[in-house]
């Protein structure tokens, strides 16, 4: 049958990748950054990586499926075609969240009331619930770099909340005087930050519960049980294998890559 012959072929219908949409503009500033930090290696150490992350109460996103090639080492899995994009949606239930992590380190979670539109996040709430509690966190960190010898470097993405686009606003004053150093980091690029992986391992560890939450304090509780629940060991292996994956965005020209 013709649906015989297409397996044999090494298509079958697959739930498609899910990642974000890339723009040229995006794809090429991902090329660059991964050429930039090709030969970084010990200097992935001294990085916290931080992010925000939504949980919600109930509901879960459908996935579409594809029809793609399978067969070992002729896989489409990250073809374009075979992708499920992903697009930033408003929640009436959201649970926002925000975490760091380093080679041997990692933060408090804070959950963060954001007082935007649909639960959006602003930089006015970034400010007074993220960064002025980000000091000792960083200072904690740094008794570990220091140890290589150098200062920590901070990693934000691209959220307009955490206020990159000019040097005057409230958030960018505040790294200004507190001598924060950023990690120039591509928009749009959550597989080259490895705190991704810990929020993925949470949103698992949540879903395999018998009891799943009801309640914004009962999603708080058990997102905390889950984050402390994450080794330092498993963290510290994310790390070291930064390098690897800026080798591997490098090979795929800043594409979406399958970390």
């Amino acid at each position: 049958t013709l649906k015989r012959r297409i397996h044999q072929r090494g298509y079958y219908r697959c739930i498609a990748c899910q990642k974000p949409y890339l723009t040229m503009a995006q794809v090429t500033a991902r090329y660059l950054w991964a050429i930039a930090h090709l030969f970084w290696t010990v200097e992935w150490l001294r990085v916290l990586w931080s992010d925000e992350v939504t949980f919600l109460v109930g509901g879960r996103s459908a996935k579409s499926k594809v029809t793609r090639n399978t067969k070992k080492g002729e896989s489409e899995r990250y073809c374009e075609n075979c992708i499920q994009h992903q697009f930033h949606r408003g929640h009436t239930t959201p649970i926002n969240t925000w975490g760091a992590i380093g080679y041997g380190y990692k933060s408090p979670l804070i959950f963060v009331d954001s007082t935007g539109k649909k639960g959006a996040f602003k930089q006015v709430d970034y400010l007074a619930q993220v960064l002025k509690h980000l000091l000792p966190i960083l200072e904690a960190f740094a008794l570990i770099t220091y140890a290589l010898g150098v200062e920590p470097l901070f990693m934000e993405d691209g959220n307009s909340a955490h206020g990159h686009k000019s040097t005057t606003n409230y958030c960018a004053q505040y790294r200004s005087k507190y001598g924060i150093i950023l990690l120039p980091h591509p928009s749009t690029s959550p597989d080259m930050n490895p705190i991704e992986k810990c929020w993925r391992w949470i949103k698992q560890a949540l879903h395999r519960r018998p009891h799943q939450p009801t309640t914004e304090a009962e999603m708080r509780q058990a997102v905390l049980e889950e984050w402390e629940a994450i080794p330092q060991e498993w963290i510290n292996k994310l790390i070291l294998k930064q390098e690897h994956w800026v080798t591997v965005l490098m090979k795929r020209h800043g594409w979406s890559t399958s970390n």
